[in-house]
């Protein structure tokens, strides 16, 4: 609280008229008071744009109020589960989320709270519809599509049409075409040490958008720390990407046995699939390698998504192109 001490004084002419310091005296206060606020306790109302996925509405798999914060998961250094191995750290100097905006991230604990954290909503943004393509021919098979969702599925960009996201996030790219292309090992085969992951797409998706690895520019969580839309993705200028399984494709349709059905394939050749395992079960990186994935008949060796860092991969386990 802010503190002035007036002292008496002696006037020739008329009395001072103090009342014009007073609103001086309640607006030092107000400011000091809204100064003293701690990082990440902001005060602006997010919740119109909270979602509740229906993967967070059971008790199985990871907390979404307290997921793992991927932060300090980052090595360069050899292949962990449950880890990003990066072939180049961050830079702590790239552009970014605002930390000091950011309320859903409990830093004491390393955890962050879905569910407390805002996404674009969906709104006017009407880009073209995505295209998407997978052809097999000889050993290879060549994934393609123009970088936007199949199902039309996308948010209300720019985000810069929303304050009080973009005070949190200052993105203002629009996602807009740009064709990709992945020609793949028809039947890729494990190679005997994973190798790391590099800056870019890393895969696509059957729905025709890119994957990224889960990590932004400075080597943070970027599920965590950057606003995404509701449709699991945003754009770097105007290439659209996601940095996890949007749940919407959580493989659909599942196979037979419950297991999620493919989602799309990875530089490397080898197949990721959504959240659920044999039977069904929602999986964590406890029932995963260090490459986020694992090794079961009918499928062979193929990734998963989680809903926990990192996501999608954590290494390539194959051979990426």
């Amino acid at each position: 609280m802010l503190k002035l001490r007036l002292k008496r004084a002696t006037y020739s002419g008329s009395p001072p008229h103090l009342l014009i310091l007073l609103p001086f005296i309640i607006g030092c206060s107000e400011l000091l008071s809204q100064d003293s606020e701690s990082p990440g306790q902001g005060s602006a109302d997010l919740s119109e744009y909270f979602i509740n996925p229906e993967i967070c509405k059971d008790d199985v798999g990871p907390n979404c109020t307290q997921l793992r914060l991927g932060d300090s998961q980052l090595t360069t250094l050899a292949p962990e589960r449950g880890k990003l191995y990066a072939c180049m750290p961050g830079n702590p100097g790239a552009p970014g989320s605002d930390r000091s905006k950011i309320t859903w991230i409990d830093e004491t604990n390393s955890t962050w709270n879905l569910l407390v954290k805002p996404f674009l909503p969906e709104g006017s943004f009407s880009p073209p519809i995505g295209t998407s393509s997978v052809i097999e021919s000889g050993s290879n098979r060549t994934i393609s599509g123009n970088n936007l969702p199949v199902d039309g599925k996308i948010g209300d960009w720019p985000m810069t049409d929303y304050p009080a996201l973009t005070a949190i996030d200052r993105n203002p790219g629009i996602p807009a075409e740009n064709n990709f292309s992945f020609t793949l090992q028809l039947n890729p085969t494990e190679a005997a040490t994973p190798s790391c992951v590099s800056l870019g797409p890393i895969g696509m998706t059957l729905n025709g958008v890119v994957f990224y690895d889960a990590v932004d520019g400075r080597g943070n969580d970027a599920l965590a720390h950057e606003i995404v839309d509701v449709y699991g993705g945003h754009p770097a200028q105007s290439d659209y990407h996601y940095h996890f399984v949007p749940w919407r494709l959580d493989g659909v349709p599942s196979l037979e046995d419950g297991h999620s059905g493919l989602v799309g394939y990875i530089r490397d050749g080898f197949g990721i699939y959504g959240y659920k395992g044999i039977g069904g079960a929602e999986l964590s990186n406890e029932d995963l390698d260090e490459c986020h994935g694992h090794s079961h008949t009918p499928i062979g060796y193929h990734y998963h998504a989680t809903i926990e860092y990192p996501y999608t991969i954590g290494c390539y386990r194959g051979t990426p192109i």
